[in-house]
């Protein structure tokens, strides 16, 4: 009998029925999608690494052209690459998640886009003539690093709040890791300014950017917090039908007013609303990762979006699995869902890797699948039985119990918990003085 995981990739590989591609190494994203940090850097998707021995495009580079990069050769190599069934470097996570029975990114949105005739279209076409046109469907923005929390496992490329303390805790990450940040720090005058928005200096970009909500049907939005960033709130204005985009973000959902703005009568006006809410952990835990949040303040602003949308399609919290809280994910699940009253998704620390949740002990992580398998058991209660969406719930539960084993497996406690335990000390201090 195939499980949860073999079902939903099963259900996902049926949805690309007709097409010549290859299912095991397909991916809609570079057909339909762009990606941008806020850096400057463009990408295949969030999830994406750079190309073997090279860097992902700037938006700074001199020559850098939105349209040119969209139909360049090395996007259409990467299309023939995932059409013939060849595992490129940038989607190595997602090859990653799905070897350890983990629902990936791909798989994902292999399930929310092949039924929509819009990206279908663009695939066709490609399919068809080896070329798409410059109408990007789906965007995803992270226009700028300003953030009003200091999470753990983030940085000042993607929090303003980080740019304060970074000098304090640089020396736990590679030398490597070090220059990739600093030249990013310096060349935005970080220690300074503390605030990256280059989009909003960038004219051209900016002009092909509104050029594309012509034809956008989803924005997706992270950060930094987009609702505390003004440029957000720029693009949401330039959008000329709003009633046929939907809006996709990923935030912690502490602010629902920014100046004149009212979140709620702006979200209003468009097709549907997703949201993804960062939540790592249960109350204090959650605060202790995420430095700045009020879990109760949460639990009000999920209400008032559940009370006051018509439009809200989506509502889930997702818990990147670390070695911060990979020991009470059972009871993080079981907050979120039961709790909060909304869905629970799941990603991976993979970096920096003194926090990826293989730096545990087998015996810590341990008691982190047996949470999990709680959990799990605990849904055939009578009170649980009829949980929302089970089987996608389930789907998680079971990813997660998969990667915290996948952690035991290639176990690096005594390589690195050392280096976990002094950067973990050395925040609490920060957050103590």
């Amino acid at each position: 009998m195939k499980n949860n995981y073999e079902r939903f990739y099963d259900r996902a590989i049926e949805k690309l029925k007709g097409l010549p591609v290859e299912k095991g190494t397909f991916c809609p994203l570079p057909f339909v999608h762009v990606s941008t940090m806020p850096h400057g850097e463009v990408k295949l998707c969030c999830r994406a690494q750079p190309p073997h021995n090279d860097r992902n495009p700037y938006v700074t580079d001199p020559d850098f052209n939105l349209e040119d990069y969209w139909k360049s050769e090395y996007m259409n190599n990467i299309r023939d690459d995932l059409i013939l069934g060849n595992k490129v470097k940038q989607c190595q996570n997602c090859w990653k998640m799905e070897d350890n029975d983990i629902v990936s990114l791909r798989m994902n949105r292999i399930t929310d886009l092949m039924d929509n005739e819009i990206y279908r279209e663009n695939i066709e076409n490609y399919l068809k003539h080896r070329e798409v046109d410059f109408k990007i469907p789906l965007i995803e923005l992270k226009l700028s690093n300003v953030c009003n929390f200091k999470c753990r496992m983030c940085w000042p490329k993607d929090s303003s709040k980080w740019m304060q303390d970074w000098d304090k805790v640089k020396k736990f990450y590679s030398e490597g890791d070090q220059n990739y940040i600093e030249e990013i720090v310096d060349k935005n005058e970080l220690r300074k300014t503390r605030v990256m928005n280059l989009y909003e200096k960038d004219e051209q970009f900016v002009g092909q950017l509104v050029e594309l909500m012509n034809h956008v049907d989803e924005l997706e939005f992270a950060g930094g917090e987009p609702l505390m960033d003004p440029i957000h709130y720029r693009v949401l204005d330039s959008i000329p039908h709003p009633e046929n985009v939907t809006l996709k973000y990923s935030t912690n959902l502490s602010i629902m007013k920014m100046g004149k703005h009212s979140v709620i009568d702006l979200w209003k006006k468009f097709k549907s609303i997703k949201l993804t809410i960062s939540i790592d952990g249960h109350r204090e835990l959650n605060h202790t990762i995420r430095r700045g949040s009020d879990w109760d303040l949460l639990k009000s602003n999920i209400e008032l979006v559940k009370r006051e949308l018509d439009n809200l399609d989506v509502i889930k919290g997702t818990t990147c699995i670390s070695g911060m809280n990979a020991t009470e994910l059972g009871e993080t699940a079981e907050a979120i869902v039961f709790e909060l009253g909304i869905h629970w998704h799941t990603s991976r620390v993979q970096w920096p890797d003194f926090l990826h949740a293989n730096v545990l002990s087998p015996e810590q992580l341990q008691t982190g699948i047996d949470g999990l398998k709680r959990v799990f058991d605990s849904l055939n209660t009578p009170e649980r039985r009829f949980v929302s969406r089970r089987q996608m719930f389930e789907v998680h539960l079971k990813g997660a119990i998969s990667w915290l084993q996948s952690c035991i497996d290639t176990n690096k406690h005594d390589e690195k918990y050392e280096a976990f335990t002094k950067f973990n000390g050395t925040i609490t201090e920060m957050d103590d003085e």
